[in-house]
């Protein structure tokens, strides 16, 4: 027997998974119960006639400090994404531009005047007027206005299907304004942290699950054996004087627990003063479009994708090349694309039936590659209440929450909605979580 749990994990997507794994890995106890029958939350990905299409993230860079060596101990299978990877592209004002290295500067994605303000970046100075600064802002306040506004429509459209006008960029990408806030520019700033990197170091590179994600989860899972309870709902999380009483199917008792809920999903099981401050979240619908089909009538590029920029014309906000950098996504002599829809940069086209939604990502697709597609398999996937959106204010939000958390001790907050999109950043967080829970008394 076990024994009694260092620490209840409540919800079994990919942050409670790797949060409860690095318990483990680290020689912890962690208790999971996940309402659903399955582990993964929203890393719920469609097999279906041999096409694999992830509805939310599908790739991840490895090798990395704190997702590594969760995904090594739990054996994950989990492979690196085809070479073409690295190719990317940005369809902007009607026309297709690869953004590939160096060569990037030649494209005519940003003017003559433009580089020529982009290049000049380590030597502006421009304190920000405030702390939280838009990321629009922010950029344009680095880069130049036309660089500023294409990069920062480019990020949030790719991490957050958000508004760059409305996201913090010190909340939504903290690495990129620690360059600044270090060196007084993002080019000093990088080239400061190259110089820094042992030789050594591997390169981080593009991976998929092999499996999909709803595989890795599983097997993130299935090494907690019966402390991995599905179909277990929770009801409530309450402090019980000497740890924490988690009551649903029945209670289970720790001297800590990790809510990894969406905000809006914990708000309703925690204590009281939580609700108030998790209903202030934002996140936002979006509408993931699967189009796959015989190559002959799918021709797609080689590479991982394409973002539409500032002035796209478009709805759709990014193009995924699936079949072409993942491995196994499509049946032999087929291509899958995967188109995004909706959140805060454009809500309304959400409105759109799913038949429509997927007329209007066949045109839009065959638009930006130029080719007439025809696909004979689609899938509509629809995520609600959707993405995270780190506004301004994010940051003081947090600072809210975690005084209000300062009262509890022993319960923690995580997922999506708090300190970092990605995979790679739900593992960083899991390592600092799993490092509290088990180093307190």
């Amino acid at each position: 027997m076990k024994g009694h749990p260092d620490v209840i994990v409540v919800g079994a997507g990919l942050g409670g998974l790797l949060v409860a794994s690095e318990v483990a890995r680290r020689g912890g106890h962690p208790l999971v119960l996940e309402a659903g029958p399955v582990p993964g939350g929203v890393a719920a990905t469609v097999h279906d006639e041999n096409y694999l299409l992830e509805p939310a993230a599908g790739s991840f860079l490895l090798p990395h400090p704190h997702l590594t060596p969760i995904l090594e101990s739990v054996g994950a299978s989990v492979v690196p994404a085809e070479p073409v990877a690295h190719r990317r592209f940005v369809y902007d004002r009607g026309e297709l531009f690869e953004l590939a290295g160096p060569t990037s500067l030649t494209t005519r994605l940003v003017s003559g005047r433009g580089k020529l303000r982009l290049l000049r970046e380590p030597w502006v100075r421009s304190p920000a007027t405030v702390i939280d600064e838009p990321l629009q802002s922010f950029l344009e306040r680095r880069l130049g206005p036309e660089a500023g506004r294409t990069g920062a429509t480019l990020m949030a459209h790719g991490v957050f299907a958000g508004d760059p006008d409305r996201l913090s960029a010190r909340a939504a990408f903290p690495a990129i304004v620690a360059l600044e806030d270090a060196d007084g520019s993002l080019v000093r700033g990088v080239l400061a942290r190259r110089r820094t990197r042992s030789k050594d170091t591997p390169r981080a590179r593009v991976h998929t699950a092999l499996n999909g994600m709803d595989g890795l989860a599983a097997e993130l899972a299935a090494p907690l054996g019966d402390d991995f309870r599905p179909d277990w709902p929770v009801e409530s999380v309450q402090h019980d004087g000497s740890g924490w009483t988690v009551t649903g199917r029945g209670e289970e008792h720790a001297p800590a627990v990790i809510v990894a809920l969406a905000p809006a999903e914990a708000a309703r099981i925690l204590p009281g003063p939580f609700a108030p401050l998790l209903n202030e979240a934002h996140a936002a619908p979006v509408a993931v479009v699967g189009l796959g089909g015989p190559e002959a009538h799918m021709q797609v590029p080689s590479g991982f994708g394409v973002l539409t920029g500032p002035d796209a014309g478009l709805h759709i906000l990014g193009l995924l090349f699936e079949s072409s950098y993942a491995a196994g996504r499509a049946p032999d002599h087929h291509r899958l694309l995967k188109g995004i829809y909706g959140g805060d940069a454009d809500p309304a086209v959400l409105a759109l039936a799913d038949d429509d939604l997927v007329a209007l990502a066949i045109e839009e697709a065959g638009r930006i590659l130029g080719v007439s597609l025809r696909p004979s398999w689609t899938r509509v996937i629809r995520h609600s209440p959707g993405i995270p959106q780190y506004h301004v204010g994010h940051a003081a939000w947090l600072d809210r929450l975690d005084h209000v958390a300062a009262e509890f001790p022993g319960l923690h907050l995580a997922g999506w909605g708090y300190r970092g999109m990605g995979v790679t950043s739900l593992a960083q967080h899991a390592s600092a979580l799993a490092e509290r829970v088990l180093a307190a008394p």
